[in-house]
């Protein structure tokens, strides 16, 4: 059966996202003073007290009477995945006290038809106790008195969890198999989280015309071709001299964290402005990290776009001359053109990153490479190269012994790259190539190993 969803809902900073850190037992989460760090859904799976689950942490939300676009949005999500919970924990702060806004909040909830635990956080002072026994007039049963940050009462509260989950929960195959794990970069407002939507086939995160709406990564995971993958929406990525302390910058840090850990990354454009110079950088981010990755020109919806879909194609590609083997493919994730093909994509380029090249076939290909273009090594030295190596996978890494410790020059390595490529069909991913000198090991004629001691005179 499907596994157990246990979801943190509360006003903004109650301590949800350090709660679910606590539970989960890792850094997952960014936490920060700022209320509204968490905006969208974020989900992992855990294991409680044996049990395994599925951990929901969730915006921070706000009474009925905030009419703001955002604040509403993020309300509509929370109580979407709260109606979908096999549990709910209610978080409220005994460092604040009881207000209007956690009795708007606690009504909401009990519309829900889940159960609800009560878990009074900000618990390290005992003079907050009085605090905690206000919170008794919200009507909720059991109400707990917990830590997030410094650990209290978090073992009464997995206990409490588990006393109202389903008699059976197991994890989905999914959750235990190796995963693919895939980024969804690019600066705020260029649609990464209107693609995840699209490729999913439903509203998963929050989408918002307000740039900078995902502060938080958010991970899900994407069935397709018979594989289940490890989507991450990350959160818009702005030129280095335009971001904010605090909020802003633990936000790009951890968007770079999971580009640099991904197996394929996703780089969005919007096409009716791409491809500004922080659509290069980020593209050059994936690039120095080594990271395969493919470009989603999105937006080719709007009726302002200017050109064909292979100019614009072309004027991207001109500026990513420093990656020339990444493809290239406009979409539109609100109507859904072409969406379709970013999996298959994504997919090869995956298969071509991590495939994996046999030592005979490599020394056949570079014999036949020096055979038909002799390297040059400019010091009148013949340079040899004498055999090659596969040393890594994601992406591929040929090792090749020489006869000296000065590699070949750089046109004759972007040759031996381009003849690699074209060998061993590797068009869609990066690839190194690295040179090292192998020294000669092998005995002088009549030499037996051993030194002769001399007879002292």
């Amino acid at each position: 059966m499907p596994i157990s969803r246990v979801t943190l809902v509360g006003a903004p900073n109650t301590g949800k996202s350090t709660l679910f850190n606590r539970l989960l037992g890792r850094r997952k989460a960014l936490v920060h003073s700022e209320p509204g760090m968490t905006r969208d859904v974020n989900e992992a799976p855990c294991t409680l007290g044996g049990r395994p689950v599925l951990l929901v942490d969730t915006g921070g939300l706000v009474g009925t009477d905030d009419v703001s676009l955002l604040g509403g949005a993020v309300r509509d999500r929370v109580l979407e995945v709260a109606r979908e919970a096999s549990v709910i924990v209610f978080l409220v702060d005994a460092k604040r006290g009881l207000g209007p806004q956690d009795e708007d909040l606690a009504a909401l909830f009990r519309k829900t038809d889940r159960p609800v635990i009560l878990a009074v956080n900000k618990m390290e002072s005992a003079s907050r106790e009085a605090s905690a026994r206000e919170f008794w007039a919200l009507g909720f049963a059991p109400l707990l008195e917990i830590s997030a940050e410094h650990g209290q009462g978090i073992d009464s509260l997995t206990e409490a969890i588990l006393a109202h989950l389903p008699d059976e929960a197991s994890l989905e195959e999914a959750e235990t198999a190796p995963m693919m794990s895939i980024a969804i970069a690019g600066r705020p407002n260029v649609g990464k989280s209107s693609l995840l939507n699209a490729l999913l086939g439903t509203r998963r995160t929050l989408v918002h015309d307000q740039p900078g709406t995902t502060r938080d990564a958010i991970e899900t995971r994407l069935s397709t071709g018979g594989s289940v993958w490890r989507v991450i929406d990350t959160a818009g990525m702005r030129r280095r001299g335009h971001v904010t302390a605090g909020p802003e910058s633990l936000s790009t840090m951890a968007a770079l964290r999971h580009v640099e850990s991904a197996d394929v990354v996703i780089i969005v454009m919007d096409c009716t402005e791409a491809p500004t110079a922080q659509d290069i950088h980020v593209a050059g981010m994936a690039r120095d990290a080594g990271r395969p990755f493919l470009v989603v020109l999105n937006k080719w919806d709007r009726d302002d776009k200017s050109g064909s879909a292979e100019t614009l194609v072309q004027r991207v590609r001109t500026r990513l001359r420093f990656a020339p083997y990444a493809p290239i493919l406009t979409v539109s994730a609100l109507t859904g053109l072409r969406v379709n093909r970013v999996p298959p994509l994504v997919a090869e380029v995956h298969e071509q990153a991590t495939r994996t090249l046999s030592t005979g076939k490599l020394n056949r290909w570079l014999q036949q490479s020096v055979h038909a273009h002799a390297p040059s090594s400019g010091t009148g030295r013949e340079l040899k190269l004498q055999y090659a190596t596969q040393t890594s996978t994601n992406p591929p890494a040929v090792l090749i012994f020489t006869n000296q410790q000065k590699p070949p020059h750089f046109s004759y390595r972007r040759y031996l790259e381009n003849s690699l490529r074209e060998c061993f069909r590797l068009d869609l991913t990066p690839v190194i190539l690295k040179f090292r000198n192998k020294p000669n090991t092998r005995k002088r004629s009549g030499d037996t190993g051993h030194r002769r001691r001399r007879r002292a005179v």
